[in-house]
């Protein structure tokens, strides 16, 4: 039998300064980096089954979420309120999606994001970010030599290793 390699968690501490800034402020820059990275599927209408819907983001290891809707077609702050569906996941998982190095259904299916709320919403929400070249996304390309390297970063340094 073999081990189990564990995911990296960043430490909650770490965190800390990112939980002291109001939630607000994370979501409204949150939902413009969304609108910039996913303009072409918000023209495009992919997107349109978001309107009115709320979607909590939840970071897990730093104790952050974001409350997330569609609204005349644009990604917005959603406020506090109850959400129709909350997807839960560390650092690593979500820069393994938005880097395409680990696809939506290996991440969902494996339960490293996790779905909560409106199954039928997050069935949907999962089947449009698997069919959405996460490579293609207008990323600045500046920002994704960054994101490889946090990622290899994160892999490697041991106090980042989940403790179970």
């Amino acid at each position: 039998m073999h081990a189990v390699k564990q995911r990296p968690k960043l430490p909650r501490p770490l965190g800390l300064p990112l939980r002291l800034i109001p939630k607000r402020a994370h979501g409204l820059i949150l939902s413009s980096i969304l609108n910039k990275v996913f303009r072409n599927e918000l023209v495009d209408g992919e997107l349109d089954f978001l309107e009115g819907r709320v979607v909590d983001i939840k970071v897990s290891d730093l104790g952050l979420d974001y409350n997330l809707t569609l609204n005349n077609g644009a990604i917005s702050e959603a406020g506090s309120g109850k959400s129709d569906l909350r997807i839960t996941g560390s650092v690593y998982d979500y820069l393994l999606l938005i880097s395409g190095k680990e696809d939506p259904d290996t991440l969902f299916f494996q339960r490293h994001l996790i779905m909560d709320g409106d199954t039928g919403l997050g069935v949907h929400l999962k089947n449009v970010l698997s069919a959405i070249e996460m490579d293609q996304l207008p990323l600045p390309a500046d920002i994704r030599p960054y994101i490889e390297r946090f990622i290899r970063v994160y892999e490697n340094l041991p106090y980042l290793t989940a403790r179970t």
